[in-house]
């Protein structure tokens, strides 16, 4: 069983829930797929399509094909509608016709059982989902310069998350388990400072109070033979007792274009400034991005060594996908944060390393994939 459509894409907004599966004895595949709990109505029930309506208001449909014909399914079904005309023109022009069924010469079936065959015998390499949007990608191919895209265990830490010193959820101990756990080789605590109207926004006492908890912990866990390093930052006023500083903005969202354009700028060019987080602002289904000219915020970023954040907010999703691709074109260098409140929270990373993998980036392309020591070297530099 794999996920397939706009899902396993990773798009940053769907329409509905595509599966695909592999059964000789689709039957009881079905009445399961449309008794399973949560499922509120099914539009339809067929030997190899069935479609209903989940709890939560959406759609879902499986789809259940033979093992050889898996491949070009599981292809087809993913997308995007403008990726499958390219390769359908493409398997035309070399004679073939591609179906979700397989890839045919005349009658005779060529490949179909794996994706990876589908595309070999289109004389491609095969695409990641989150290429699939007929954006370059098959002409990348060709050409051989399909990027290595960046993965979560690229990831080396998060840079972005919140304590309960500023009203999060967690200890900045719990905090360094969690992340230890997961693999990371440090975590940025970014708790937010007083200047944001931040309810629990630190002021420089209690900032510097912080520091000194992350010091000590720090010093715990170097004397306990665990190489891991809690980075000391902030959301986002300027001060010099930190390892890095995320700049962020919290208010006046609907300021004309060439005035927030400017006030971004500030921000880039101020030499305290390591980060530029959630550099749009926008709240997917909830406001819009704000009105700046993008185009001068990647150029002077590049100028400056700014990074700019990859947020992984499911909500913010901010940097977009095709702003990542101009950012990484442009020399820019970017981070891949959660933003978490919570420690459930940090696991939401996936989505931003979706989300930068559908911006064509690169694990070069991606600060925090660097050790501690090289990434806070970088940011100094910077």
């Amino acid at each position: 069983v794999e996920t397939a459509g706009s899902l396993r894409r990773w798009r940053e907004t769907i329409g509905d829930l595509d599966f695909l599966a592999v059964s000789g004895n689709p039957g009881p595949v079905m009445e399961r797929f449309v008794t399973l709990p949560g499922v509120v109505r099914a539009w339809g029930r067929g030997e190899t399509r069935s479609s209903v309506r989940m709890k939560e208001g959406i759609d879902a449909d499986l789809r259940v094909v033979p093992p050889e014909s898996y491949g070009a399914a599981l292809q087809y079904f993913t997308g995007s509608k403008d990726h499958n005309i390219a390769l359908r023109k493409m398997a035309l022009e070399k004679g073939y016709k591609l179906s979700e069924y397989g890839l045919f010469r005349k009658s005779e079936k060529v490949a179909g059982e794996t994706e990876e065959a589908v595309y070999e015998k289109l004389g491609l390499p095969w695409i990641p989902p989150e290429l699939r949007e007929n954006r370059g990608e098959i002409e990348a191919a060709l050409s051989g310069r399909l990027p290595r895209l960046v993965r979560r265990e690229d990831l080396q830490g998060d840079l972005h998350v919140h304590s309960d010193w500023d009203g999060g959820a967690d200890s900045i101990e719990d905090i360094a388990e969690a992340a230890m756990d997961m693999g990371y080789a440090y975590v940025g605590i970014a708790d937010h400072t007083k200047y944001l109207r931040i309810e629990k926004g630190l002021d420089e006492k209690r900032l510097s109070e912080r520091n000194g908890a992350i010091d000590s912990l720090n010093g715990k866990l170097q004397a306990a033979g665990r190489p891991f390093r809690v980075l000391k930052g902030c959301e986002a006023n300027i001060l010099a007792d930190l390892d890095f500083v995320i700049a962020g903005i919290h208010s006046h969202f609907k300021m004309p274009g060439d005035e927030m354009t400017k006030r971004l700028i500030r921000a880039l060019r101020n030499p305290h400034v390591d980060i530029l987080s959630h550099p749009t602002g926008r709240l997917l289904k909830r406001r819009d991005a704000y009105a700046v000219d993008i185009g001068k915020i990647l150029e002077v970023a590049a100028k400056t060594g700014t990074a700019l954040e990859i947020n992984a907010w499911h909500e913010r999703l901010d940097l977009n996908d095709e702003n990542i691709r101009r950012a990484r074109d442009a020399g820019v260098a970017m981070v891949v944060n959660s933003d978490a409140h919570r420690l459930d929270q940090l696991e939401t990373v996936a989505y931003g390393v979706a989300q930068a993998r559908r911006g064509w980036a690169e694990s070069e392309n991606i600060l925090n994939t660097l050790p501690a020591e090289t990434l806070l070297r970088r940011l100094q530099k910077a």
